[in-house]
């Protein structure tokens, strides 16, 4: 068996995990969100969203870092020793504690001074919203340390453990959530504090699994200084280029905030929470890939990681139709389901937000390539350059009188331009990419297979009496049916739909 069927059969092995990972994670986050959003309140949700977007900002923040320490270890499973992979966890795990405390000191010095003397607050929750981000500000620390262990765990591409432990972690989210209507005093302070607990106690269990598994997870101090400052300067310019992004998202976050409502704010952090979803869905889809992709150009094997590449910007926009369609056209309905009375401008959140993940999606295999690359700094800088556009298009248009989704929108054609600036970049580290057959395989035919449903849908959503559950299943299963034929006649290539064929025919057979 070839090298690249052995890899091909490890992906699509690895993919079936987390998905499974992503549909439990899905239905536990969509019921945790309804009930937080039931128990905190429209304002104490607000606020939430606004101050405790702390947590978000260093998500996205551990997703850079976590993303930056599996290149490396994945680069020294394909070419290193054991040593050298332990030398480079413990840099990893070394730079992760030096962020860790600048990133305390500026929250300290100026995320305090914007909680209490720019955000728009009711003064009664003042107390509340500061014991929030104290809080979040203890739990994003926590899981930066836990970020070089989540790396190795993807590097070796043990998606199982993964995915179980992201499940556990959704879990113990859901019990923190559920103890809020038995403890008595400010929910939303209660609230804070199982999310720390919860995020403390799956740090726990990853480093535990990482001492016991992998050897190069033991800490030793760093005696390689070159190495050092190579993985410092990636990780530092990675850390540039995502911190951007999420201090773009939480200054449109923050923009809203001051030229609306908390209650703006709420209808944001439900779309979030859907893009939260949906995203980690998709990701989970692109973790598997993503080892693959850094051997590859490790190796420039190019000719493999072009097909791989297209291939993976394919598949995701597939998978990112089967909820965006379903949810854009019944987003009334859904959310009505899902929350029940739902705050004012939440349906336009939904959808642009929805569009903005589609174009970040079809283009995340470009990043992954210029992370393969060691070389990060005018990647990033031009990304940051490009992405704070959302900030300052989306202050003008606000202070114009438009709508706060007007911010949202913004943030959709951004993530557009960002196509065509990821695709020059990845040209300039592989000149002999193919350029036209990935607009001709991915983004072309992305667009033609979504057509079909959606005109299909356009009209179905102007014949209605009622929203109700069954209303919306329905609606709901023809737009995943018409997205599957849609795909398989128009979204797979003939090599493709033979092998699909052959597979239900032996389904039957069985």
């Amino acid at each position: 068996m070839s090298e690249t069927s052995v890899n091909n059969k490890r992906i699509a092995k690895n993919t079936l995990y987390m998905y499974a990972r992503m549909i439990v994670m899905m239905v536990i986050s969509l019921f945790t969100t309804r009930i937080t959003f039931r128990i905190l309140g429209v304002d104490n949700y607000g606020i939430y969203n606004i101050v405790g977007g702390i947590i978000v900002f260093f998500t996205f923040i551990n997703q850079a870092l976590t993303t930056a320490t599996r290149r490396y270890i994945t680069a020294e499973i394909a070419t290193g020793t054991d040593d050298s992979r332990r030398n480079v966890f413990s840099i990893a795990l070394l730079s992760h504690g030096i962020i860790s405390l600048v990133i305390v000191a500026i929250a300290e010095l100026i995320g305090l001074y914007i909680v209490n003397a720019v955000l728009n607050i009711p003064e009664d929750r003042m107390f509340a919203a500061n014991v929030v981000y104290q809080l979040s500000i203890v739990s994003a620390i926590v899981g930066i340390m836990q970020a070089p262990y989540t790396a190795a765990i993807t590097a070796y591409e043990k998606m199982s453990i993964y995915a179980y432990y992201s499940v556990v972690e959704a879990v113990l989210k859901l019990i923190g959530v559920l103890v809020l209507y038995f403890i008595s005093g400010d929910k939303l302070i209660v609230y804070a504090v199982t999310m720390l607990l919860s995020t403390i106690i799956i740090n726990f269990i990853y480093r535990l699994y990482c001492l016991s598994h992998f050897s190069e997870c033991k800490f030793k101090m760093p005696h390689d200084k070159k190495l050092l400052k190579e993985m410092f300067g990636f990780m530092g310019w990675s850390l540039f280029g995502q911190a951007s992004v999420v201090l773009t998202n939480q200054g449109v976050s923050v923009l809203v905030n001051m030229f609306f409502t908390v209650a703006a704010n709420a209808a944001m952090g439900i779309s979030n929470q859907i893009t939260h979803i949906v995203s980690n869905f998709v990701s989970s889809f692109q973790v598997a890939f993503h080892p693959q992709i850094t051997k590859l150009y490790v190796k420039k094997d190019f000719e493999e990681l072009s097909k791989l590449s297209i291939r993976c910007s394919r598949i995701s926009s597939y998978l990112v139709m089967f909820f965006m369609l379903p949810i854009i056209f019944q987003v009334h309905n859904f959310l009505s389901i899902w929350l029940g009375d739902y705050p004012q401008y939440a349906v336009e959140f939904c959808v642009y937000t929805l569009l903005s993940i589609y174009f970040e999606t079809i283009s995340a295999p470009f990043w992954m390539i210029n992370y393969s690359d060691k070389k990060l700094r005018s990647y990033q800088i031009w990304s940051a350059v490009i992405f704070s556009l959302c900030f300052f298009i989306g202050w003008i248009v606000l202070s114009l009188g438009f709508p706060p989704y007007s911010a949202i929108i913004v943030r959709s054609f951004v993530m557009l331009l960002m196509i065509p600036y990821r695709l020059y970049m990845v040209l300039k580290k592989i000149p002999t990419y193919p350029v036209w057959l990935w607009t001709k395989q991915a983004f072309l035919r992305s667009f033609l297979v979504m057509l079909t449903p959606a005109i299909i849908m356009l009209f179905m959503t102007k014949v209605h009496f009622e929203y109700t559950i069954v209303e919306f299943i329905v609606n709901c299963s023809i737009c995943v049916l018409l997205t599957i034929a849609s795909i398989y006649f128009v979204g797979l290539t003939s090599q493709e739909r033979i092998f699909v064929n052959e597979k239900i025919k032996a389904k039957i057979k069985k």
